[in-house]
């Protein structure tokens, strides 16, 4: 017989055996399907997120340029440093620069709000992806008075537009003013973010062709074919040394810092899906020795089949070849529906991670999914496999056929049954102390104080196109006249603007010199955060005053004024009261009014840097202030407000449309989406790790009761009490309990340290945690093993003693 035709029988007799245990195969299916399923939902994610090229042109030759701060960590570049990058480099074919932008598009006679980018004209030659339709921006369409042009995403052309080729060369009014589409981008192109749905030429505005200290602009480049991403990195921190030698009073200590486009993308959820992918791991090995053990039980069934094949000639690699074909078979039925776990887990993922996730249009079950899952099957199949083949394979004929052969299995396996517990064990406690660390973790953030009061506040964002505001004059006279609408509707509190909410992140930063001072080397006083606000917006969100006072009225607030944090006089006033005191500006002093709480600008996990608040009547500069979010404070619930606010809007501009609208709640509750989805993942895989380690208790637990009935029968009958057989049986169970618990431990102390970026004033070894989680999966094998031994305790002597 040739080795298909040997294959064939095997895959067949597999079948029958599954099908005549089939109970028992439901089950081991059902876990296998779990174990794989969440497997390849999580690895669906990191495929398309971490593993699978970016779709453009030779990703890997694309970068992210960033400016390294005197201070530590990376920001944007200003335009200055960009043409100085752009023109002395030899490593890039292109370096384009880009900024976020909201633009208020007139689409079916209503105003609807657009996410965009103004980028350079050589953006897209950056990414190498043409256009769809029409063409890309051309050189010179960056300058002021040949920049109205726009380039469309393919869901803005579909939505609006009717995916009607005939748009290109059609005008549409942006900001209230013609723009000419040439073109339309494929699906496929989402950046700089997934939302963005129209691209604009950028020009940069003249008060900022000679500012090096504004650092307004994200930066991305093309590497020329050879050039590494080290060889790169060399040239442009050469480049950023001579600029420092040229002009130290802005490019003292700074420095650029060249990522790849995908690593820069991506690296804020490595740790999470990276420790994901680790604990599904953890499940599947838990789920492979609950099979495991599942056809150990049924090899004791079936002793008396093995000897008789192996008296008839049957040898051990063939017993074992048979045994590894059922288990693949098994596998590969979990595998099949672990498949539709999965496409339900990564609906269930995406619908979580929405605003989250990079790259969450391309996840999928795609070829390499399928293959990944295809694999894992299979080496599941054998790895849970393969130890009870070969323990079963040693079966003793002449023990197996004596009297019938059918009581019990070899004694031998008992060790096999205990190894298998003591790793499920091991591999839960590492999930609940993972889990335990990110809840501890979670609720830390939770009773962190964000500065202000989020309750009955309701937010809304505006965008004021540039056409019609095109002095300061007409953009504070707009937020005036919508301010003093909405305040005097009948629940509203107070109402204010701000141009960027708290807990979202930082704006423009800058270093500032105090009156009076001697000052900071060059480059090394602190950088203090900017932010625009009108006179009730510290009220709106009842962020406290501490000393001083707040904003007066626009007509009596003449002379230039600024509120600052507690950060702001601990960090530039060694704490002392800054009221009073002056900041040095080009157009001369400004006074400190008044000094505010500090506010988590930048989430909850990241402390409050100095910070000044200028009121909004005072800018020079309209661009600062055109996009602001409405700070609405309701008696009661907000959200009965936000057709009322509408209106008021509407009422002073008809064609103002806003958006983003969220209670202060929401956006707080956004601001921990990300660490409260960890979380609620991890526990979830360690819930299932620890109802599958406790079925696995249970299952060793109650087979050893049952293969020593006739033991504890001949113990009873000497007189021992139930009690004592209570004991002996919970003994075994905490051997083994605390065998694995020992491993879990210093497992988990090793693996949790990889997770430490995921956690916020909890350490990797709390102590708590390490403690509290082996005592809960203690108790939890106690009463695992506490049911076979109430079993045990009730074993009559007489029966027992006729067991074998």
């Amino acid at each position: 017989m040739g080795f298909i035709e040997k294959f064939v029988q095997d895959v067949r007799y597999g079948w029958r055996m599954l099908w005549k245990y089939r109970g028992m195969t439901a089950v081991a299916v059902l876990t296998l399907a779990l174990g794989i399923g969440a497997n390849a939902a999580i690895f669906s994610v990191v495929n398309a997120v971490l593993l699978r090229p970016l779709p453009y042109r030779e990703p890997d030759r694309i970068v992210y340029l960033f400016e390294r701060l005197p201070q530590g960590g990376e920001g944007s570049v200003s335009v200055p440093n960009f043409k100085d990058w752009r023109e002395q480099n030899t490593v890039f074919e292109q370096i384009a620069a880009f900024e976020y932008g909201n633009y208020n598009l007139q689409s079916r006679d209503q105003p609807e709000r657009a996410p965009g980018a103004a980028v350079t004209a050589d953006f897209f030659a950056v990414f190498g992806v043409p256009a769809q339709l029409g063409r890309t921006l051309v050189a010179g369409e960056d300058r002021a008075g040949h920049n109205r042009v726009v380039l469309l995403s393919d869901q803005l052309w579909r939505r609006n537009f009717g995916a009607d080729p005939a748009v290109v060369g059609r005008d549409i009014t942006i900001d209230g003013e013609n723009f000419s589409v040439v073109g339309v981008m494929p699906p496929s192109f989402q950046f700089p973010s997934r939302t963005t749905e129209l691209w604009t030429p950028l020009v940069f505005p003249e008060r900022l062709l000679n500012k090096r200290g504004q650092h307004n602009y994200q930066t991305v480049g093309r590497m020329k074919p050879g050039v590494t991403l080290a060889q790169a990195q060399e040239q442009m921190s050469t480049i950023a040394r001579r600029l420092e030698q040229q002009y130290p009073e802005d490019q003292a200590n700074r420095g650029v810092t060249i990522y790849q486009l995908q690593e820069a993308m991506v690296s804020y959820v490595r740790p999470a899906l990276l420790t994901l992918l680790g604990a599904v791991g953890f499940v599947l090995l838990i789920a492979c020795t609950n099979v495991a053990n599942l056809l150990l039980a049924r090899a004791a069934a079936r002793r008396r089949e093995i000897a008789i094949r192996t008296a008839l000639g049957a040898g051990r690699a063939r017993l074992i070849r048979q045994f590894l074909t059922e288990s693949v078979l098994l596998a590969l039925a979990g595998g099949a529906l672990g498949l539709l776990v999965a496409q339900w887990g990564i609906h269930a993922l995406l619908a979580l991670t929405v605003g989250i996730l990079p790259r969450a249009n391309e996840v999928g079950l795609d070829a390499r999914v399928l293959g990944f899952t295809l694999l894992l099957s299979l080496v599941t199949g054998i790895v849970f496999g393969l130890a009870p083949a070969l323990q079963t394979s040693k079966t003793d004929v002449r023990d197996a056929l004596k009297d019938g052969g059918t009581s019990g299995s070899s004694p031998r396996s008992n060790w096999l049954r205990s190894l298998f517990a003591v790793v499920e064990i091991a591999c839960a406690i590492v999930l609940l102390v993972g889990a335990g660390l990110l809840i501890r973790s979670f609720l830390r953030l939770q009773h962190v104080e964000p500065g202000f009061n989020p309750d009955n506040v309701l937010t809304m964002k505006i965008a004021l196109p540039d056409a019609r505001y095109k002095t300061p004059e007409a953009v504070v006279g707009f937020y005036t006249q919508v301010l003093e609408r909405i305040s005097a509707l009948p629940v509203v509190q107070a109402a204010a603007a701000v141009n960027m909410l708290p807990v979202q992140q930082y704006g423009t930063n800058g270093t500032v010199q105090i009156v009076g001072q001697p000052p900071d080397p060059q480059g090394q006083g602190p950088l203090v955060e900017y932010r625009i606000a009108t006179r009730d917006y510290f009220r709106a969100l009842e962020i406290p005053l501490v000393a001083g006072r707040f904003f007066d009225a626009p007509e009596r607030e003449r002379a230039p004024v600024v509120i600052v944090n507690q950060a702001f006089a601990r960090a530039l006033l060694n704490g002392a009261n800054p009221v009073g005191r002056q900041i040095q500006d080009d157009d001369g002093p400004i006074e400190i009014v008044g000094m505010v709480g500090d506010v988590r600008q930048s989430g909850l996990t990241t402390a409050p840097r100095p910070e000044m608040f200028m009121p909004y009547n005072q800018i020079t500069n309209p661009g600062a202030a055109r996009t602001m979010s409405l700070v609405v404070r309701a008696a009661s619930d907000p959200t009965t407000l936000t057709d009322a606010v509408r209106r008021e809007v509407v009422a002073v501009d008809p064609a103002q449309p806003v958006y983003g609208v969220l209670t202060m709640g929401q956006v707080l509750d956004r601001s921990i989406s990300s660490e409260r989805l960890n979380m609620v993942l991890l526990s979830l895989f360690a819930a299932l790790a620890l109802t599958l380690a406790t079925i696995g208790i249970y299952s060793v637990m109650s087979f050893l009761v049952t293969q020593h009935t006739h033991e504890i029968g001949i113990r009873m009958a000497l007189g021992a009490q139930p009690g004592d057989i209570l004991k002996l049986v919970l003994g075994q169970g905490l051997v083994l309990t605390a065998i694995g618990v020992g491993l879990g431990v210093a497992g988990a102390i090793a693996l949790t340290r990889l997770m430490a970026s995921l956690l916020f004033g909890v350490g990797a070894t709390d102590p708590l945690t390490l403690v509290g989680v082996p005592l809960l999966l203690t108790c939890v094998a106690l009463l695992a093993c506490y049911i076979p031994a109430r079993r045990a305790m009730k074993v009559d002597p007489m029966v027992a003693l006729r067991f074998e």
